[in-house]
């Protein structure tokens, strides 16, 4: 397995990876659990960040266009890919338990809370329940 500490040493000078065992090492990685758990992270932390600079963008431009159907819209998306990556971690699995203890307990905590709040208001409580499933490991770090 791939260490997710040295990830961003297989890319030197914007060059392409030639080689075979580092390419499956890194499809690897991108399909285990760290990566998936990342990827559902920084989704919905990079979704807040735009937001942020899109209100600050539009007050100063106010352009004539419905700024919530907009918000709506890229919520739905934003959250339901994240939910893409995260529905398959399984907290039976060792190796998805070391992924979630060995992630940021704070930030993790703090977007799977917003994940949960958005698809408590769409009513769909199957993400619910394991989000909150692995919440609750992450509580108890």
């Amino acid at each position: 397995m791939i260490n997710k500490d040295k990830l961003f040493q297989l890319f030197v000078d914007g060059k392409e990876i030639e080689d075979p065992k580092t390419k499956n090492e890194l499809k690897d990685f991108m399909n285990g659990p760290f990566a998936k758990i990342g990827m559902f992270v920084k989704l919905i932390q990079n979704h807040k960040i735009f937001h942020q600079k899109l209100e600050k963008f539009l007050k100063k431009e106010q352009p004539n266009y419905n700024v919530e159907s907009t918000k709506e819209a890229s919520e739905f998306t934003v959250y339901n890919r994240a939910w893409s990556y995260i529905q398959n971690i399984n907290i039976e699995n060792p190796d998805d338990i070391n992924a979630i203890i060995n992630f940021d307990n704070k930030v993790f905590y703090n977007v799977l809370n917003d994940a949960i709040s958005y698809f408590q208001e769409y009513e769909e409580y199957e993400k619910c329940a394991h989000l909150f499933k692995i919440q609750q490991i992450v509580k108890e770090i």
